[in-house]
């Protein structure tokens, strides 16, 4: 449900902010305090403010940002015990698999929007987080920035950020980020792909913003439009995206509920013991 607030556009479930200004719709996650996870909450905002931002009938570019010094630290492990005693649905299927699933269908969303996409990272971009940013066709980050998959370090996997990692990145270095769960600087962020624009100040990291959306502006809506779906249909690209990203994304799903059930409990206690992993 969305909300009307004065003077700024609307807040979806309390925690995603928006509003249009100059043709530019701007989706802003706002848990700064909790470094803005992926709870439920956040992917269900996320979804609805997205599909309101391509509806919008003057925004030409919807750009994701956050509020305070994290732009999205991943998934939400504070409620471990509660995800793990939620009963599974009428189809039988563990509803671990069905909440982590959601995530997929927001990034696959993002892929096939209609509207120029830009993700707008300050501070840390970690697992789902980094995720995100991967899914939107450009990047702009400051050097304060720094981005990670620590999935494997906790006994995870990165189930639905993955393929949209690789179509960034390359196989190569998604296999050593995935693997090693190294976090780097937004300048090796930037030399390996993730990052499109790396600037230094707040004043021009505004105005990088500012000036690469006054280009996408300036393009014909429908040549834009027409242009992401030719992009996406590369190297027959099309039939992946329509039938085997959807299957991908659904067996991820059930092994990152296989992993969390397992080996993740010790993983995530370790993290909150600030401890090494007795594998």
């Amino acid at each position: 449900m969305s909300v009307e607030k004065k003077g700024a556009g609307k807040s979806f479930n309390g925690v995603v902010d928006t509003f249009c200004e100059n043709k530019v719709y701007q989706i802003v996650l706002n848990q700064p305090d909790s470094r803005n996870p992926l709870s439920r909450e956040m992917m269900d905002g996320l979804g609805q403010a997205l599909q309101d931002g391509i509806e919008h009938p003057t925004a030409r570019v919807i750009v994701f940002s956050a509020r305070g010094r994290a732009f999205c630290a991943g998934g939400n492990l504070s409620n471990v015990a509660d995800r793990l005693a939620e009963p599974a649905g009428p189809d039988g299927r563990d509803p671990l698999a069905v909440n982590n699933r959601v995530y997929g269908y927001l990034l696959e969303r993002i892929v096939k929007c209609p509207k120029p996409t830009i993700a707008m990272v300050q501070g840390a971009a970690m697992g789902g987080g980094a995720g995100l940013a991967c899914a939107t066709d450009i990047v702009i980050a400051n050097q304060r920035s720094f981005f990670g998959f620590p999935e494997t370090k906790i006994g995870l996997v990165p189930a639905q950020i993955l393929p949209f990692v690789v179509a960034r990145i390359g196989l190569r270095h998604a296999r050593r980020m995935f693997l090693t769960g190294e976090r780097i600087s937004a300048a090796q962020a930037h030399h390996i792909g993730i990052v499109d624009y790396l600037e230094d100040s707040g004043e021009m990291f505004k105005a990088r913003l500012h000036q690469v959306c006054q280009m996408l502006i300036q393009a014909g809506p429908s040549a834009l439009a027409n242009t992401k779906v030719l992009l996406n249909n590369v190297f027959d690209m099309d039939r992946w995206y329509e039938q085997g990203l959807s299957a991908f994304l659904d067996e991820s799903a059930e092994h990152f509920a296989v992993q969390f059930r397992g080996e993740a409990q010790e993983g995530i206690a370790a993290a909150r013991e600030k401890r090494q992993p007795n594998w």
